[in-house]
């Protein structure tokens, strides 16, 4: 049986738990009962990114626990800004040399002056696929019936705009993965929109309202990870 990710962080808050208790009892030795707790952390974190295989959320907890474990591991000289700064620049190398490659449902772009692309995305597969890497991006978003959609933001900024677009029976999910960039979807607020957006280091906000009990529902899911991603209803 698949357990929910509410369960899952659960569990994890009860060992945590757990683990402060036992701690504050001395069964850790010399070792601080929240030197523990902040491993955990990183170790969720860290798995967290071999989950949904992001790069920054795979080094960056690397680091912080070298950092901390730096007497231990005898690599003081290492930390704490060239592990971070190797983190970084790792993050970066890894996002390019790894770059996913996928079967885009857009015609090509038109370049703006200033270099962010504009795009009208007339789409026929009740599907879209939008990618932006160390740029910027506006698209909108043509389609009659519109199923589902993944965006991936790094080191970027995209704009989607779903004003013209009709929802496939009434629903739709849209899949957001955003790190080290922003991600704004223009929304209308007629639609009844659902968040569900994991925050690393994160903000996910909403401006202005949408419907409560409407006949078009629309799913929003994914995760936002030194970055920011901004809904707004118009």
């Amino acid at each position: 049986m698949k357990i929910g990710k509410n369960i899952k962080w659960g569990i994890f808050f009860l060992v945590i738990a757990a683990f402060v208790i036992v701690g504050s009892m001395g069964y850790f030795g010399d070792v601080s009962v929240w030197t523990i707790v902040f491993s955990a952390c990183l170790i969720m974190w860290f798995v967290t990114g071999i989950t949904h295989l992001s790069w920054g959320n795979i080094l960056f907890p690397l680091a912080l626990g070298a950092i901390l474990f730096d007497e231990a591991l005898g690599i003081e000289k290492l930390t704490p800004w060239p592990v971070l700064a190797a983190a970084l620049f790792g993050t970066i190398g890894l996002s390019l040399i790894f770059k996913p490659k996928r079967k885009m449902n857009f015609p090509h772009p038109d370049w703006a002056k200033n270099g962010t692309v504009v795009e009208e995305i007339s789409i026929d597969d009740m599907t879209f696929d939008c990618e932006v890497a160390f740029g910027s991006s506006v698209k909108y978003i043509n389609c009659r019936q519109l199923r589902s959609g993944k965006i991936e933001t790094s080191f970027g900024n995209s704009v989607l705009y779903f004003d013209n677009a009709l929802l496939d029976n009434g629903y739709a999910t849209i899949k957001v993965e955003t790190s080290f960039g922003k991600t704004t979807l223009y929304i209308p607020k007629e639609w009844s929109v659902d968040v569900k957006v994991a925050k690393a280091f994160g903000s996910a906000d909403e401006k202005g309202s949408c419907a409560v009990n409407s006949t078009n529902r629309l799913v929003i899911e994914g995760e936002v990870s030194f970055g920011s991603m901004e809904i707004v209803y118009i």
